[in-house]
């Protein structure tokens, strides 16, 4: 009996690890069901559709939920707040724990891996001249480890043009998240003429000739 009872308030942790943001702002859920081969959304070019690691993770609280309150209201009459208030406690804390748990993995680390992109509080604004386009960006890093600098490019997600833009080199201080404000210059390779504001950016970051993308690149999606 004590397993059994034990079983739904780990479904309620399973539950909430599906639900649950990073500190990159990226759904912990999906980055689970991508690393077993399921896509998390029935329209995985542009994460759009039914969300399937939301509907699943709430299924499985619903489901542990249920359980507990069964099994423990006798001996812990206010197991439902209690439940409740840690949930929210968890998905609060669980973007801290998840920082401060790559910086500690990667502290003295100056390679690429040690340094992130957070979509939370970055964004774009582009206008176009002709063939030439400029993106005024505020680009949120994480530098776990003591790289010193790093080399970004921004990208558009879900736009018909195609713009190469060129890169620009950040200075970062180390084990802190940092927001950079910078213009990036680009050329129109491809569409038409066009400008407008985007939280929705993707970024690539280079060290020492190594690569790093976050974000896909849809150039067959909506126009900004």
């Amino acid at each position: 009996m004590p397993r059994k009872e034990a079983l739904f308030l780990v479904l309620i942790l399973i539950g909430l690890l599906l639900l649950s943001n990073t500190h990159l702002g990226y759904s912990f859920g999906d980055s689970i069901f991508r690393a077993v081969g399921i896509p998390p959304w029935t329209h995985t070019e542009l994460d759009s559709g039914l969300h399937f690691s939301v509907i699943v993770g709430l299924l499985v609280i619903v489901s542990g939920y249920i359980g507990a309150v069964k099994f423990y209201q006798f001996r812990y009459p206010n197991i439902r707040s209690r439940i409740v208030l840690s949930c929210i406690a968890f998905a609060f804390l669980f973007p801290i724990v998840t920082e401060k748990t790559m910086i500690v993995l990667y502290y003295n680390s100056v390679s690429v891996s040690s340094v992130a992109f957070s979509k939370k509080n970055s964004h774009c604004s582009y206008r176009s001249e002709e063939a030439n386009v400029k993106a005024d960006c505020t680009v949120t890093l994480i530098n776990y480890g003591k790289e010193k600098a790093v080399t970004v490019r921004p990208y558009l997600l879900q736009n018909t043009a195609e713009i190469k833009f060129e890169p620009m080199t950040i200075s970062l201080p180390p084990h802190q998240k940092v927001g950079v404000g910078t213009a990036f210059n680009g050329k129109l390779l491809d569409g038409t003429s066009f400008s407008g504001w985007s939280n929705d950016i993707g970024i690539e970051i280079e060290v020492d000739g190594l690569k790093k993308r976050y974000g896909k690149e849809q150039l067959n999606a909506m126009q900004l």
